[in-house]
């Protein structure tokens, strides 16, 4: 499973009025490297959301976080744990991923996992393939294909455990800061 040869189909509307496919292809902003990846499937910019316009939402910048009043639309591919790497060698690895995403400031310091995040979200996720468990701060849970997670901005990691690669789709929306 590539995030690249996946299928994504956008839909929207033409000069008249009518309903068309703008978009039918593999996603347009996926990065990928070894088993585990991102792929931006869409997002918007408001809520409600704004549906004119033929542009590709998703050929934009990856954020860890949604644009405020926002969305964000992912598949996320997450590789089995990588067995000759140290516990704190994967976790250091996960925390410059997050770092990648414009995430840093999501990044729990009070933790002992440099990996540890919480955003200024609600997602929403659902496991495709694979199983993954989410671990946090007291506890983890792990998940199996079509289980489902609502992340209320909690601290968290995810790690998968498993031997082949886990598929889970995000939906990410802007939510207020916790006190």
């Amino acid at each position: 499973m590539q995030l690249k040869e996946m299928r994504r189909v956008v839909t929207g509307h033409n000069q008249a009025g009518k309903s068309v496919v703008l978009f039918d292809g593999p996603p347009s902003s996926a990065n990928e490297r070894n088993d585990s990846g991102i792929a931006q499937i869409w997002a918007t910019d408001s809520s409600p959301a704004d549906n004119q316009g033929n542009d590709d939402a998703a050929l934009r910048p990856m954020k860890l976080v949604a644009p405020p009043s926002g969305s964000l639309f992912w598949l996320c591919k997450l590789a089995p744990m990588n067995r000759a790497a140290s516990g704190a060698e994967s976790e250091k690895i996960a925390a410059k991923t997050l770092e990648r995403l414009g995430g840093g400031d999501a990044i729990k310091a009070s933790s002992a996992r440099p990996d540890m995040h919480a955003t200024k979200t609600i997602d929403y996720a659902v496991v495709l393939a694979g199983e993954v468990t989410l671990i946090l701060d007291e506890g983890e849970v792990t998940l199996k294909p079509l289980d489902t997670v609502v992340q209320r901005g909690t601290s968290h990691t995810w790690e998968n455990r498993g031997a082949e690669p886990a598929l889970i789709a995000f939906v990410l929306l802007d939510a207020k800061p916790l006190s």
